[in-house]
Order: C-alpha cells, then sequence, then structure tokens
C-alpha cells in the first residue's frame, strides 16, 4: 500500500477519455459538498507507463512537471494536469477534504489509455467506482487537433497531422499525440473491465451531459442524493479553453516550442493575463471538419464503433452519421 493513502479511501476515479467531457464531470461534482475531488484534476499518478523523459519538446516546455513548488501553497490551487510520482504527495491532494465527502477521488484521463493503470489502481482502491466518458472519436480527435494547433504543438492541415502521427517512431502520451489511439476505446476498457467488475463500471456519452436524466443516473449509481439544480446546459471550462486559435501562429509555436507562454503567464497579474488571452486567440473563421476529412476518419473508426455497438451494447449507431 502506499504512504498515507488509506486502502479504498479513494473511491471514484474518472479515467477519461481525453476530449470527451471530463472537465464538464470534474466541474459539476466538485460544485458539491458531499464530493471531493482532487485540486489537482489530472495527477496521473497510476499512469506509471508514462515516460515524462520521452515528452515532445514541445509538450515538455508547456507541462508542469516539477511540481515541488505547487505543493509547497497551502490550500492547494485547482490545477488542470501534472504528473504525480511521489505518494506522499498523491496522498496529500486529499488530506483537505471534509468529512461530509461521499465520493473521494480524481480524474485523469491517461487512465483510460494506459497498460498500467487499471491493474495498479486496482491494487491500491478495489472498490473504486470508474466512471469512463466516450464521445464520438471523430469529433474527439478534431476537438483534440484544434487544441494541438490552439498550442502550438502542430502547424499542419487536419490528415496530414493525423497521418503524421500515426507514423510517429515511438508513439506515447506526451511522446506523440496518439489523435487516433486515444479514440480506439474498445480494447481501452476491456484492460479495465479485467481488473473490475460490470457493477463498478459506467460508460457515458459526452452527449449524455446534457440530459438531466442521463445525469440523474449517474448521480443514482455513485450513490448521491439527487441535485435539482445542476444546470445540464452548462458548458465545461475545457471547452473554452480549447475554442480559437493564436491570431499568429508562426509567433505561438515559437513562444510554445520555448515554453515562454507558460512562464510569461506565470508573471503577468490575473486580470491583465485575461485580457491579453482573449485578445491573443480569435474564434472567428475555425477550421471545420470537411466532408473528406469526416470519411478519411470514419474509415479509420468504423470497426471501432461497431465494437461498441456490438461488445458494450453502446447506443452509438449515430457516430456514424
Amino acid at each position: 500500500m502506499k504512504e498515507m493513502i488509506e486502502k479504498d479511501k479513494l473511491n471514484f476515479f474518472v479515467i477519461g477519455a481525453a476530449k470527451a467531457g471530463t472537465t464538464t464531470v470534474f466541474e459539476r461534482l466538485n460544485a458539491r459538498e458531499d464530493v471531493y475531488l482532487s485540486p489537482l484534476k489530472e495527477p496521473n499518478y497510476y499512469s506509471s507507463d508514462i515516460d515524462t523523459s520521452k515528452f515532445s519538446p514541445e509538450f515538455k516546455a508547456n507541462t508542469r512537471l516539477d511540481l515541488s513548488e505547487y505543493f509547497s501553497t497551502s490550500p492547494l490551487q485547482t490545477l488542470q494536469i501534472g504528473f504525480v510520482r511521489d505518494s506522499r504527495e498523491y496522498a496529500s491532494l486529499f488530506e483537505p477534504a471534509p468529512s461530509s465527502a461521499i465520493l473521494l477521488g480524481e480524474c485523469s484521463t491517461s487512465y483510460l489509455w494506459s497498460s498500467a493503470a487499471p491493474s495498479l489502481l486496482k491494487a491500491d482502491h478495489p472498490s473504486a467506482q470508474i466512471l469512463i466518458m466516450l464521445r464520438n472519436p471523430i469529433d474527439r480527435l478534431f476537438s483534440h487537433y484544434m487544441m494541438a494547433r490552439k498550442y502550438g504543438f502542430t502547424k499542419l492541415p487536419l490528415r496530414e497531422a493525423v497521418e503524421k502521427d500515426l507514423t510517429h517512431p515511438s508513439p506515447g502520451w506526451g511522446a506523440s499525440e496518439l489523435f487516433v489511439e486515444l479514440g480506439m476505446y474498445s480494447e481501452q476498457i476491456n484492460r479495465w473491465k479485467a481488473q473490475f467488475p460490470d457493477s463498478s463500471i459506467k460508460i457515458m456519452l459526452t452527449e449524455d451531459l446534457r440530459s438531466p436524466e442521463k445525469w440523474n443516473e449517474l448521480i443514482d449509481w455513485l450513490g448521491l442524493p439527487k441535485d435539482s439544480e445542476t444546470n445540464t446546459s452548462l458548458k465545461s471550462k475545457s471547452d473554452a479553453n480549447t475554442a480559437g486559435l493564436a491570431k499568429f501562429e508562426g509567433l505561438n509555436r515559437f513562444l510554445t516550442s520555448r515554453g515562454l507562454k507558460h512562464k510569461l503567464g506565470n508573471l503577468i497579474p490575473k486580470g491583465l493575463k485575461r485580457r491579453l488571452v482573449n485578445w491573443y486567440y480569435s474564434s472567428e473563421n475555425l477550421p471545420k471538419i470537411s466532408v473528406e476529412e469526416r470519411k478519411y476518419l470514419m474509415s479509420l473508426y468504423s470497426e471501432e464503433i461497431e465494437k461498441l455497438r456490438k461488445d458494450f451494447g453502446l447506443k452509438v449507431e449515430h457516430w456514424k452519421k
């Protein structure tokens, strides 16, 4: 057992997929008094197969790898992603949890992809409830691509970016984009089903988050009292964060590759930073996925969508339209 983490202390994990609505789930649940989720939304603690030394220069320059300063502050601030490897630091994420918390957990989207996470998490938290969020893999990939464009990780048109990523010599989390792989859900789900009983795993679709009925089904499954005030029309901060592209993409790639955006962001006052971000990124005339691009991506995902329907009984026929 890891130091300071009691067996079964954590009982809830949202494990992905990336760009599938996990931030919305995090925000809605974390607003409740009976839920405590790690302020570091994605600590990636159980994804031991993620090797940060192999991150691409761009990803490394824009990811906070040294979390010592973060863990030295009190209270811990909300942060989107980090890669925690120290068991004491991981345990400290949950120390502020109030006694009223029925649900205690975190939301690392790498866990669905990770081959190591299912067995490691099961060893520490065998009774945990596992929520898997799935999005139409084509829409997930396009959202991922737009985020990569926004942060300067690629400048290529969609198909070229996907094809280049598919031929990456050493694909991996943070080393490559994994554009296509992250949407190959069935094999990833099966790894978790090999460790946890079906009663401990719930699969939701991103579109379910707009349905009050589906949201209440999740709340029931989690054993929480219904919250009649939940607004299922709310968009997540992740939607807002990925909407828009830099007005000057060449400058954006330069700043990204040297980690200057991250460094400058830490120096600029919040109010001014907000105004600069609103000026720097534009949501006008954003590229849309073309008919030909969608047809190409469907050729990659058609069999996968059918597997999800047949193997897991998911109602995803509309993803093929």
